[in-house]
């Protein structure tokens, strides 16, 4: 939005967004947390709203008549509002792409009827959509355009009074409240089993003032533990290893470099359909983009306290292990393309528009 506006001041955003994209100016329909929910039983349970947000949405571009839309990820919404979009001759461009390279891959069908110039942020999506005949630009990955603000590891670890001397784990549990409810059985045993092992071992929870603090509380009671609102990239870029439930914190995790364990647990009816639908190796995107199993995936039943726990040790004892992981960590920082993708993405749309 800022690039666009950039571009031509008299630019005007509207539509579906967070607190971000509200600074930047856009006038929000609907606010993203409303629209945050994962699995596919938990999209059923809340059909009727996402109904209501599509109708919504359509509504204003039938009376706005807007020069373009911006379609970010969020396919199973989106890939519906494109189709409607089209209809009403509104130019359509997609940033951060649906994962059709992963599974339902009929939807690139689809894809190609209403994207005028798709924007991906992997460098091997590129070749994924030239092949299918849909206009294409990898524009690298935001991440690379981020100031993390971090600060030193010193100043980190006096602030929130750890010992430097001392090994620091972080628990990266989600940013939704299904993640958590189902995450804090499995982190709770690993903390435990941690402890036992290596009663050094200090813990620092990403906690968010976004979910309630009763998901917070059996951690607040345990020694060792500190929970720390909104402030998850220092204790990321400082903590010997993280534990991050699956999703982007994984690839903030990877992208600045601390070895981690990615965990993640769904509704298990969910996870048995994505089972058939899902046509990857891998889950964790660090690992779709190196290409391998470079961290550890612990998915559903593995997702236990004890495999949690045998994993961590690992990264903090093995220094072969650790050096390894490192190593792939950078080459995938490498990947991820260099500052601008925002300029690029901008200079394709204004020239469209001009």
């Amino acid at each position: 939005m800022a690039a666009l506006k950039g571009q031509n001041a008299e630019h005007t955003f509207w539509g579906l967004g967070g607190d971000l994209m509200e600074a930047e100016g856009l006038e929000t329909l609907y606010h993203a947390r409303d629209l945050s929910v994962t699995g596919f039983i938990e999209v059923l349970k809340h059909l009727s709203f996402f109904n209501k947000v599509m109708a919504s949405v359509v509504s204003q571009c039938e009376i706005r008549k807007p020069d373009a839309a911006i379609l970010l990820d969020y396919p199973g919404f989106n890939l519906r509002l494109g189709m409607k979009l089209k209809a009403l001759n509104i130019p359509v461009y997609y940033y951060i792409s649906p994962q059709v390279w992963a599974w339902k891959k009929g939807r690139i069908k689809t894809m190609r009827q209403f994207i005028k110039h798709i924007f991906v942020i992997f460098p091997f999506e590129e070749d994924f959509y030239k092949k299918h005949g849909i206009p294409v630009t990898f524009a690298g990955h935001p991440l690379v355009e981020r100031d993390f603000h971090l600060p030193e590891r010193s100043d980190f670890f006096k602030k929130h009074d750890f010992d430097e001397n001392k090994p620091l784990v972080a628990l990266l549990p989600g940013s939704r409240r299904n993640e958590m409810e189902r995450h804090v059985r499995p982190l709770l045993d690993a903390i435990n089993t941690l402890k036992q092992k290596q009663p050094d071992i200090q813990f620092v929870l990403a906690g968010l003032s976004s979910l309630s603090k009763a998901y917070y509380q059996p951690f607040s009671q345990l020694e060792n533990v500190k929970i720390i609102h909104d402030e998850p990239y220092p204790m990321m870029a400082h903590a010997d290893v993280a534990i991050v439930a699956s999703g982007t914190a994984t690839l903030e995790t990877a992208y600045l470099g601390t070895p981690l364990v990615v965990i993640y647990k769904i509704a298990p009816l969910s996870y048995l359909i994505g089972k058939l639908l899902v046509d990857i190796e891998h889950i964790a995107m660090p690992n779709l983009i190196i290409g391998e199993r470079a961290v550890p995936e612990l998915i559903q039943s593995d997702a236990t306290g004890h495999k949690i726990s045998v994993e961590v040790l690992r990264l903090l004892t093995d220094l072969s292990a650790r050096s390894q992981m490192l190593a792939k960590l950078d080459t995938l920082k490498e990947s991820l393309g260099h500052p601008g993708c925002a300029k690029t993405i901008s200079a394709e749309i204004q020239k469209d528009l001009d």
